[in-house]
């Protein structure tokens, strides 16, 4: 499996917007899809790319590329996962949830960011 496309987006009061996307070009391994005891269990890797539109008062963009392919795992009963619903405050149900195995690094020029304060679970697969 691998990632055609995608782009997060968010706002933070320090950096202002902030989007994440696939890089230029991904060298990311392929992911998985194994059987386990538990049922089905996703290894999924993905290099990407994000874009500060500023730091504080310094204009931007500052942009950086992860260090290696992040590493998400999610464990499911079946495959593929169950539906995307939603509950009734608009937040999904259905799908599984993906744990970090390590927060990623970002790096641009010669600087580096370790993101230590990255989710711990960074969003669900939802099935059509």
């Amino acid at each position: 499996m691998q990632s055609l496309d995608f782009t997060l987006e968010a706002a933070h009061p320090l950096f202002g917007k902030i989007t994440m996307t696939l890089p230029d070009v991904d060298v990311s391994p392929l992911s998985t899809v194994r059987l386990s005891s538990s049922g089905f269990t996703e290894t999924w890797y993905e290099t990407s790319k994000i874009k500060f539109e500023r730091s504080g008062n310094l204009p931007g963009p500052f942009e950086f590329q992860s260090e290696k392919p992040l590493t998400a795992t999610a464990t499911m009963p079946n495959w593929p996962p169950p539906p995307q619903a939603t509950n009734p405050d608009g937040s999904p149900t259905g799908g599984v949830l993906y744990s970090v195995v390590q927060p990623p690094t970002f790096t641009g020029g010669d600087q580096r960011v370790d993101f230590t304060a990255f989710p711990p679970n960074v969003g669900q697969l939802l099935a059509p």
